[in-house]
């Protein structure tokens, strides 16, 4: 009887992970909160589904693309990284989009006595020898957006020297939570996430970087590729969008 138990129970796993297919999305890191609660609607809604995600910065993201990883859907933290793919013809045709909006902000220590007002105090001189951490911006949009601002702002030549690269925005925000940094550069719903730890200095001036926009793109290689555009869909949809607007994100659609 045990044995039949036994075996039963067997069946009925393997039957149940048969059924099961794996969706692989590769997500710019500062979606994971947002995303992860919306997997777990999207896979009570469809048990026979399994998103599997991989956060990480866009560049980094798109380098494991280009060479082959699993990935169904890809959604970046800007549109080069995009861009780059879909030059490569790599992109499913017909299902990119501009999929959420977001906002460049400077933050320091929630404790920091530092009275910086605008991205321009960087180069003011309560900020001599001091730290402002900043994503790497070879990979990491966010790091590009603010290499643009300092540029805008006339203060590159100024903070640079002082700046400390991540490897992706989450890493910024430790930074800075930590202490490890005087002020860093994030995003906006970044700084929502640890509004204990940090507090926002000011945001990016308009016109100062290019727009912050997150596209979406199921990936044309992709093994589950029709369940990565079914979940691309679900994305769009009033229940994410709600989802979105709690973590901060602006939808697009």
């Amino acid at each position: 009887m045990k044995m039949k138990k036994l075996l039963s129970g067997i069946l009925a796993f393997a039957a149940a992970s048969a059924c099961c297919t794996e969706v692989n999305l590769a997500a710019a890191a500062s979606l994971k909160e947002c995303l992860n609660e919306i997997i777990r609607h999207y896979q009570q809604e469809n048990p026979g589904i399994k998103i599997i995600p991989n956060y990480e910065a866009s560049g980094k993201l798109k380098t494991q693309i280009e060479h082959g990883a699993p990935a169904d859907l890809f959604i970046s933290a800007d549109r080069d990284k995009m861009n780059l793919l879909e030059k490569k013809g790599l992109l499913q045709p017909g299902t990119r989009c501009d999929l959420l909006g977001n906002k460049v902000v400077l933050i320091v220590p929630a404790e920091s006595g530092l009275q910086l007002r605008s991205f321009a105090d960087l180069a003011s001189g309560q900020f001599a020898g001091k730290t402002v951490a900043v994503g790497d911006p070879g990979v990491v949009p966010a790091g590009r957006y603010a290499a643009e601002v300092f540029r805008h702002l006339g203060i590159a030549d100024a903070v640079m020297p002082r700046t400390v690269f991540a490897q992706n925005v989450r890493a910024v925000l430790t930074f800075v939570a930590q202490g490890e940094a005087e002020a860093g550069v994030v995003y906006e719903t970044d700084a929502k996430l640890m509004a204990g730890k940090v507090r926002i200095a000011a945001e990016a001036p308009e016109g100062s970087h290019s727009p912050v926009v997150f596209p979406a793109a199921v990936i044309a290689s992709g093994a589950a590729r029709a369940e990565g555009g079914n979940f691309l869909a679900y994305l769009k949809t009033p229940a994410a969008a709600a989802v979105f607007r709690q973590y901060g994100f602006r939808p697009l659609y």
